[in-house]
């Protein structure tokens, strides 16, 4: 095998890991959802955990943007775990901020796209670009346990949020 086709096959793993816990995230935030829409009162249009879509072919203008940080060569186990962080972290920021994208993001499958960046100063860049875009951000700081050092920022989450607005700020990024 080739240095090519093992950084394919790595690369692929990668995403399947990251898909993975895309969906697992989405069937705990569906089971949230659904117990705390059960606590409330609501109407109708307010009970999104019957709707939600856990599909590749979602639709709608909403999505995460995940940025990870690959100067740190973690491993694809670890890549998951630091962006199952950043999703968890940007559906409580956005659930505070603007609980109405939320919404909709979640009724539209929950988009998702897992980017990467080289160096942590291209990373912080990235936050401070969206935040003064009025995007939610989240960056995740790892507590140094196991493979890399305490407050290593690893993953920036961007959104969800305008597909639009979010790709100004991360759409040149390569697809991790």
């Amino acid at each position: 095998m080739g240095i090519l086709e093992g950084s394919s096959l790595s690369s692929v793993a990668t995403n399947v890991c990251a898909l993975g816990c895309g969906i697992v995230l989405g069937c705990v935030m569906k089971n949230w959802i659904k117990a705390k829409s059960s606590i409330k009162d609501t109407s109708m249009d307010d009970k999104i955990a019957d709707e939600v879509s856990f599909s590749d072919f979602a639709q709608g203008d909403l999505k995460l943007v995940l940025v990870v940080q690959n100067g740190l060569k973690m491993g694809k186990g670890k890549i998951a775990a630091q962006c199952s962080h950043a999703s968890v972290m940007a559906f409580q920021h956005c659930s505070a901020r603007n609980p109405q994208i939320l919404k909709k993001w979640v009724k539209s499958g929950q988009r998702k796209v897992v980017v990467k960046v080289e160096d942590e100063e291209q990373m912080l860049d990235l936050a401070v670009k969206a935040k003064r875009a009025g995007l939610v951000t989240s960056i995740v700081c790892d507590a140094g346990r196991t493979q890399i050092p305490s407050g290593s920022k690893t993953v920036l989450g961007v959104g969800p949020g305008n597909e639009q607005l979010i790709d100004s700020i991360t759409g040149h990024l390569k697809l991790l």
